[in-house]
């Protein structure tokens, strides 16, 4: 079992559960899904973010961007 070491490796772990959740409805099968996570630097008020390691549910989401594939050449 994985063990998140900071939100933003938690974040990951959603990311990949998310993509692997979408994949096995076999629905969108000619989609590609990749999975990102991305630490905050900067909190919603502009403050540079204290460097913290505990969970803070605040600091976390989940986000699904649909891109179309680009042009084959």
């Amino acid at each position: 079992m994985l063990v998140p070491g900071s939100n933003t490796d938690l974040g990951l772990m959603r990311a990949l559960a998310v993509v692997q959740e979408i994949e096995n409805t076999g629905k969108l099968k000619n989609v590609k899904f990749r999975a990102f996570s991305a630490g905050q630097l900067y909190l919603p008020s502009g403050n540079l973010a204290a460097v913290n390691r505990d969970a803070d549910a605040s600091r976390r989401r989940i986000e699904i961007r649909f891109i179309p594939p680009g042009k084959k050449q």
